[in-house]
């Protein structure tokens, strides 16, 4: 069995237990169908019944990572990366949906376009993206009741030296280590807040020109490669304006788009 297969089905045995018991029991019986379709290596069959599994809860991040593995072996890879996205944005810790992302674009030569490395899509990449907003949210809380508590502490024994013009306390390195602590957590909290806001999508087809105006034949500005990651704004008809990161902005078809947001 080549490297793919076997860490295909690796990925398939690992994301299996994960399917929780608050599922329906036809959620969980076409989970379980399309997991013996893609153990016989009926890619076909295995996509309908996951993406029926899909309909019943369509953010479940195990589902789609199982589908994008079937995708990829139909050979849409482009598909695979967005499906994989979406289960990311789901839940960003799922192991297994992390790998195989990883795996997928190692198999892709995802082209690059001119473009602006930006410094807010750097820090999105590492440290927004693989962080749940509820990590941030504990942290920084936790941050403001300690530090404010040494803090608060530490003006007490201040205000009593003073009064009975004793020796002050020593300066608070802690404490203001961790108020620094809690202004850097806040602050990538607000982030990942918007970050949230903001609607992102992955080009599922190979290329697709990115246009000056929506409609057919219409003006090309430069081409998107399957596998890449866009912003999307405003629609209309058939068609939705993107933006790809540090470089322009136009118009390409809904259709070439999976929304993972």
């Amino acid at each position: 069995m080549s490297n793919l297969k076997l860490l295909s089905v690796f990925f398939l045995f690992l994301v299996l237990p994960s399917l929780g018991a608050a599922q329906t029991e036809t959620s969980a019986d076409l989970f379980k169908q399309g997991t013996q379709f893609y153990v016989a290596k009926d890619y076909a069959k295995a996509k309908e019944s996951f993406s029926k599994a899909l309909q019943n809860d369509p953010h479940n991040a195990t589902v789609l990572t199982n589908l994008a593995l079937s995708e990829f072996q139909l050979g849409n890879k482009p598909l695979a990366v967005g499906l994989l996205r979406k289960a990311l944005d789901s839940e960003p810790e799922l192991s297994t949906a992390v790998a195989g992302l990883k795996f997928v674009l190692s198999q892709m030569q995802v082209k690059e376009v001119p473009h602006q490395i930006e410094t807010y899509e750097t820090l999105r990449k590492n440290l927004l993206q693989p962080v749940p907003l509820t990590a941030y949210l504990i942290l920084s809380t936790l941050l403001f009741f300690v530090a404010g508590w040494l803090l608060l502490g530490y003006a007490g024994a201040r205000r009593r030296a003073l009064n009975e013009e004793t020796a002050l306390p020593r300066f608070p390195t802690v404490a203001v280590i961790l108020t620094l602590g809690f202004v850097i957590f806040t602050g990538l909290l607000g982030l990942k807040i918007y970050d949230l806001s903001v609607t992102r999508g992955t080009i599922i087809e190979e290329k697709v020109a990115l246009q000056t105006a929506p409609g057919e034949n219409q003006v090309s500005i430069l081409d998107l490669f399957g596998g890449m990651e866009v912003v999307a704004h405003t629609t209309q008809g058939d068609w939705v304006q993107v933006t790809y990161p540090g470089s322009l902005t136009g118009w390409i078809k809904k259709s070439s788009l999976l929304l993972t947001r």
